[in-house]
């Protein structure tokens, strides 16, 4: 059995996951379940999740409740079109549904052995008649000799083709600094 827990104290964002796992990189299967939160006042999500894996390949599912405001289920899956040891790339696509909408997605992301990524996507609420496309990147900068020093520049990007904020853009970018002790 395998636990995560992450806390942020300022805001107090908490998340915990335990779960088990069987396999190895080439084919796995792993089931758990989950509690979060997004502040000390806010209610806690928790749920259970489920995923199988082949070759890059996958396919998962998640299901949440949050008291108060409903459940959510989300079913994805992923194939790997392109793998080696310099890069890979996949394709991905879900489905979202809860108790006022379904969301509906897909794209393309890849990483590269340097630490570089990007992303390209499009999401779809049909009861809002909501599109969305995305663009995200991450760029390693540095990384020191042991490994324990990391630091990246991330972008990201969204334009609203239809629904509500059709034509409206937003944009994000950032600096990441990771030390493992």
């Amino acid at each position: 059995m395998e636990c995560q827990a992450a806390g942020d104290p300022k805001t107090g964002a908490a998340s915990a996951r335990c779960g088990v796992m069987t396999g190895d990189e080439q084919a796995s299967a792993r089931a758990g379940v989950f509690a979060q939160t997004n502040s000390s006042a806010g209610p806690v999500t928790t749920g259970l999740y489920g995923a199988v894996n082949a070759n890059g390949h996958g396919l998962s599912v998640q299901h949440g409740h949050t008291p108060g405001l409903g459940s959510s289920t989300t079913v994805a899956g992923q194939a790997n079109l392109m793998m080696n040891k310099q890069a890979e790339i996949n394709a991905t696509a879900f489905h979202t549904h809860n108790r006022t909408h379904d969301q509906f997605g897909g794209g393309l992301n890849m990483q590269t052995a340097g630490g570089h990524s990007a992303a390209l996507g499009v999401a779809h609420v049909p009861q809002f008649n909501m599109t969305t496309m995305n663009a995200s990147g991450k760029a390693n900068l540095y990384t020191s000799p042991s490994g324990n020093f990391n630091m990246d520049a991330t972008a990201n990007a969204n334009r609203h083709m239809s629904g509500p904020f059709r034509g409206k853009s937003d944009f994000g970018a950032g600096l990441n600094m990771n030390y493992r002790f």
